[in-house]
């Protein structure tokens, strides 16, 4: 599969929430501000710059490697019956579509809903000239900043936590980050939470990744609770 798919795969399913949004008085009287530029507002500037440079920097390194990835000889292995297993005792209305090598997961519950990708790919065939801990740190950032994208109205600044770790050993390399989120308007609370796992073993690398929004706390419990399921299939 080369890079395009990727774009298909990810861009598949989109996950919308609406929340009652607030209206600005007008404007009685137009106010004359003078801005006072001191070098400790230069060195924010400056700072804020460097910060946003380097990021953008990681984003065209990941980039460039997932279409490296996506266009070295690369097979999805069928992932269903993984799927059945996890999917054992989840109180979500469900819906899977597991087209184009990749189990799609459209989640349902009464104040909100979500989606898990869950998907193995065989390496054994690719020339790929990178380490495993490489691969999982890039695979697993590019796809966890896509999942995390689909939670409309959600930003960086919503995330109450948030945490990552890479580890990897002679035979077995794991990858997780996940965050949870928590966003009021006044009016109405969402609670969001956000995951990628990935492993790395025997050249399979199986990835589940997730996004779930609710106005319902013990909704977003019980999606990172099917999360887990999935780690433990996968190998957590």
């Amino acid at each position: 599969m080369k890079a395009k798919a990727l774009t298909a795969i990810l861009a598949a399913f989109m996950l919308t929430m609406t929340a009652c949004g607030t209206i600005s008085p007008p404007i009685q009287n137009a106010v004359t501000e003078t801005t006072t530029t001191t070098a400790e507002s230069i060195h924010d500037s400056a700072a804020s710059s460097e910060a946003e440079s380097s990021l953008e920097d990681e984003k065209i390194k990941t980039d460039t490697f997932i279409a490296e990835f996506f266009d070295s000889d690369i097979s999805f292995v069928d992932t269903s019956e993984l799927v059945t297993e996890a999917m054992k005792g989840c109180s979500f209305e469900n819906e899977i579509d597991n087209s184009n090598g990749v189990n799609k997961i459209t989640l349902k519950g009464s104040n909100g809903g979500g989606m898990i990708d869950f998907l193995c790919i065989d390496l054994s065939q690719s020339d790929l000239d990178h380490d495993m801990e490489y691969i999982l740190e890039n695979f697993g950032d590019h796809y966890f900043r896509q999942t995390a994208a689909q939670m409309n109205g959600i930003t960086a600044d919503d995330f109450v936590s948030n945490y990552r770790m890479t580890s990897s050993v002679v035979s077995k390399g794991k990858y997780q980050q996940y965050g949870s989120v928590q966003k009021s308007d006044g009016m109405a609370t969402q609670f969001g939470y956000t995951e990628t796992y990935a492993v790395l073993n025997e050249n399979k690398l199986t990835v589940v990744s997730g996004a779930f929004l609710s106005t319902d706390m013990m909704e977003r419990q019980s999606f990172s609770q099917v999360m887990g399921q999935f780690r433990e299939c996968v190998g957590g």
